[in-house]
């Protein structure tokens, strides 16, 4: 508890900083048309009330799945033990980023994997990666957002699937470095397309570390590291993930 209440105060004085900004992580939801990973699911908006007599009141409804546009998944997701959403600890909730950015490698090819050799080349340029972090990886994928054929490089078939996420050797890698509780990525989900034994998801909720799926990294300027992420999700009690908001707090004279 003493840790998360020191990382508030943090926060709270990088946001007065007069050369701190804030960035926004999250794609909006916008009725009918955000992309959920089950294409029969949407976010819709509904009992829709305006009015102006006689003074102006306004209200709606609004229906989502756990995974749909930007959210986190609990490690309930895929382990038995893990997590529930409202069981997470809420110091895993400000943590230290680091930004892996493999966009130029990726080039639009939905069969890339996140590496080993990846990671350790971040740490070759960077450091080490900071204790209690979140790896937001950028695949240069979140820019196909909100075109469901463009994202998934399929609309249909779950076997024709292509977009790309972590191997499992990168997973269990990140494991055991023992620093990170979360991962994030700009695609779909941290398993890749053509992934049908979604082992990422496995090594990682055994282990009580999220995901952040559907993160909008396009047109950021963050930084390799150095900077503080705030993740918000809603509290789902008992919830396998939910709808979130991801902040990241960075200095813009920090090299991009």
């Amino acid at each position: 508890m003493y840790f998360y209440v020191w990382n508030v105060i943090l926060v709270i004085l990088l946001v007065r900083k007069a050369n701190s900004i804030v960035i926004d992580l999250c794609h909006g939801y916008q009725n009918h048309s955000t992309t959920c990973w089950n294409p029969t699911q949407r976010f819709e908006i509904f009992g829709v009330r305006r009015g102006v007599n006689p003074k102006w009141y306004s209200t709606q409804s609004f229906s989502v799945s756990e995974h749909c546009g930007t959210h986190l998944d609990a490690p309930y997701h895929f382990y038995q033990d893990g997590w529930k959403l409202d069981d997470i600890p809420l110091e895993r909730m400000i943590v230290e980023g680091v930004h892996l950015n493999v966009s130029h490698q990726v080039n639009g090819n939905g069969e890339f994997l996140l590496t080993v050799d990846h990671l350790k080349k971040w740490e070759h340029d960077n450091g080490p990666l900071p204790h209690r972090s979140v790896i937001l990886v950028n695949f240069g994928w979140a820019h196909k957002f909100g075109d469901r054929q463009l994202y998934y490089n399929n609309d249909t078939q779950r076997s024709l699937l292509s977009f790309p996420g972590l191997s499992k050797e990168a997973a269990q890698w990140i494991v055991d470095s023992k620093k990170v509780f979360g991962v994030g990525v700009d695609s779909p989900s941290v398993d890749a397309g053509s992934s049908t034994s979604f082992d990422v998801h496995k090594i990682l909720s055994k282990a009580n570390i999220y995901n952040l799926e559907n993160v909008a990294l396009n047109g950021t300027t963050l930084p390799s590291k150095g900077f503080k992420i705030i993740t918000q999700p809603i509290k789902i009690i008992g919830g396998t993930g939910g709808p979130c908001r991801i902040l990241a707090f960075t200095n813009n004279t920090l090299e991009k």
